[in-house]
């Protein structure tokens, strides 16, 4: 906590005050963090699960009904490879009887094959040689057909059959002559050959189909408003839908359909669908010709999540109560003694003033519990009060003394010299009491503070700097009790050129606090100067956990910014006075994560 911040809790009146606070501090954030933190997994991962769900569930009905759809196929494959057939749309009939005994056969035929197919309503056969009467047999009385179609449109759909498709799925009767029917049923139209010779085309087998009880497969979904699968034809024109009073935006369902032809699966897709965010999903039916379509609305995917972040979210509440309940009681324990401890003292004030405490005013004695750290110091304070009046001219002696002691301070006029010396006394008690390692810091610690004040001076030798931060980092290995091993390797031929002081003890800081902090192994620091050119160039290396490539990208930028956050001020201290001396001298930050972290300085090669 900053100073502004601890200027804040100080400010709270009352012990029970702060007990509040703290525990609303301790409380709220981890709280607050471990619910945002929590939803954002639970949001993920619940989302993800939903969507490989949904994705499965459309996955499992394009299978369904590709199934059916591939069964139907054989199935008008069986009834063109039938003898019966073949030899009934080679030939044409002679007369009216002979028609009637072909019309009769392709029925039965026909019956045989499609009684077990439910979803089959009716069918109807062209035959291309059966001249103008005796062309078209119809299975069984359709009302969907609206009877029988007219030659002339059964020869125009049996020449779109031969030009455009063999097979062709219809969502409207393809004859005129049926327009206005019911929507609940498709057609299938194809095309009939022979099975040997020259496999000339015979004619067209069409079948009427029940939507309903074609797509049946499709209703162990639980589809309503927010989950929906649609069946869309090559222009984007439902086939299917579910549920029935499913609503779409026609031109999103042509868009849909558009980019099934490129891209025939999609397994994931988020799109605006009716105004609310959805996930849509589609794949190919009926090799191409219709795509299967799903769409779940974000809601329904996130609702786990939501409602896990909703628990979450009371569950910190009722913490909260709690922990200020708890806390309300415990501070009520402190406070109770303190009051009396205060009260206590208000009334030696007051006794301080009679004269006396044992008068007629004196008060009524207070009793403490001495196993309660407040009752401790409420009945040391009560002994204390007993022996003021022995202590007055003690303090009065006392008070001369600090006095006396100030005004030789100040003869004294603590300057560097005199805290050399100090260190040094330091040192020498240390070396008589056989305490080599903490003279060893104290003589470090004395040759850091004579050096970086230098009497004054801004430039010193490299080799004063040198010697300066090795000094450095001897007090750090007796602080963090040798965890990292110093290599200096700095040629000696440059150690008398002169420098900018204090440049490398904010970079060995920056390797011990950043690069190594955290590890329980043994770390390594190194120091390295060589000559190139006109320039010094030293680096400070560290095999620490190294920096991102993303945070090492802010730091670079940093040092060229006129400010920046991502880097100390000793860094950007040390960058900007180099700086002075030209572009071409400054800092440069090198790392690999997880294996070092090394900063370059080029400083100028100066003689004085």
């Amino acid at each position: 906590m900053g100073g502004r911040g601890r200027q804040k809790f100080a400010g709270i009146p009352t012990i029970r005050g702060k007990f509040i606070v703290l525990t609303l501090v301790l409380t709220v954030f981890p709280m607050v963090v471990q619910t945002f933190t929590f939803y954002r997994i639970a949001a993920h991962s619940l989302g993800e699960k939903s969507e490989a769900l949904a994705m499965q569930s459309r996955q499992m009905s394009e299978n369904y009904v590709n199934a059916t759809l591939s069964d139907l196929n054989d199935l008008t494959n069986a009834i063109l490879s039938n003898p019966d057939v073949q030899a009934t749309l080679e030939t044409k009939p002679g007369d009216d009887y002979e028609y009637l005994r072909n019309d009769e056969t392709l029925s039965m035929v026909v019956r045989t094959q499609t009684q077990t197919k439910p979803y089959i309503m009716s069918s109807f056969i062209y035959a291309a040689n059966g001249g103008l009467k005796h062309s078209l047999y119809q299975g069984n009385a359709s009302v969907r057909f609206g009877g029988l179609p007219t030659l002339e449109e059964a020869r125009v759909y049996y020449r779109r059959l031969l030009t455009e498709r063999p097979m062709m799925w219809m969502v409207h009767s393809p004859f005129a002559s049926a327009h206005g029917m019911a929507e609940d049923r498709i057609y299938v139209g194809k095309l009939l050959r022979k099975t040997t010779g020259d496999y000339a085309p015979l004619g067209f087998l069409l079948l009427e189909i029940d939507k309903a009880s074609l797509f049946r497969g499709l209703a162990f979904h639980e589809t309503d408003g927010n989950t929906q699968m649609w069946v869309l034809d090559q222009e984007g024109e439902p086939v299917y839908r579910l549920p029935e009073e499913g609503v779409a935006d026609p031109s999103l369902l042509r868009q849909i359909a558009k980019s099934a032809v490129d891209k025939p699966v999609l397994t994931k897709d988020w799109r605006t669908w009716n105004g609310r965010q959805t996930m849509i999903s589609y794949g190919p039916l009926n090799e191409g010709q219709w795509t299967l379509l799903q769409k779940v609305d974000q809601s329904v995917l996130f609702e786990d999540a939501r409602n896990i972040g909703a628990w979450t979210i009371w569950t910190f509440l009722i913490a909260l109560v709690l922990g200020w309940m708890l806390s309300y009681r415990l501070s009520d324990t402190i406070r109770r003694p303190l009051l009396q401890l205060s009260r206590l003292m208000a009334v030696d004030g007051s006794v301080e003033e009679t004269g006396s405490a044992n008068g007629p005013e004196a008060p009524a004695p207070v009793v403490f519990n001495p196993k309660d750290e407040v009752g401790q110091i409420g009945e040391r304070f009560l002994h204390m009060m007993q022996k003021n009046h022995e202590l007055y001219g003690q303090v009065y002696e006392a008070l001369l003394s600090r006095k006396q002691a100030e005004f030789r301070a100040l003869q004294a006029q603590i300057n560097p010299h005199f805290l050399y010396n100090t260190l040094e006394s330091l040192k020498g008690m240390a070396l008589a009491n056989g305490q080599r390692d903490m003279a060893e810091v104290i003589g470090a610690f004395g040759k850091c503070f004579r050096i970086s004040l230098s009497y004054g001076r801004e430039q010193i030798s490299l080799g004063q700097e040198v010697e300066h931060v090795s000094a450095y980092v001897k007090v750090q290995q007796f602080r963090f009790r040798n965890s990292f091993e110093w290599i200096c390797e700095v040629e000696e031929d440059i150690c008398e050129f002169y420098v900018p002081k204090l440049i490398l003890q904010p970079l060995v800081e920056n390797a011990i606090y950043h690069g190594l902090k955290g590890r329980t192994d043994r770390g390594y620091i190194m120091l390295s100067g060589t000559r190139e050119g006109n320039m010094l160039r030293l680096t400070v290396s560290d095999d620490g956990d190294g920096i991102g490539a993303e945070r090492l990208d802010d730091i670079r930028k940093s040092l060229e910014a006129e400010r920046g956050s991502a880097i100390g001020f000793g860094l950007r201290n040390v960058h900007e006075r180099l700086r002075h001396y030209g572009p071409e001298y400054g800092l440069s930050v090198a790392s690999e994560p997880g294996h070092y972290t090394s900063v370059t300085l080029l400083a100028p090669i100066r003689t004085e």
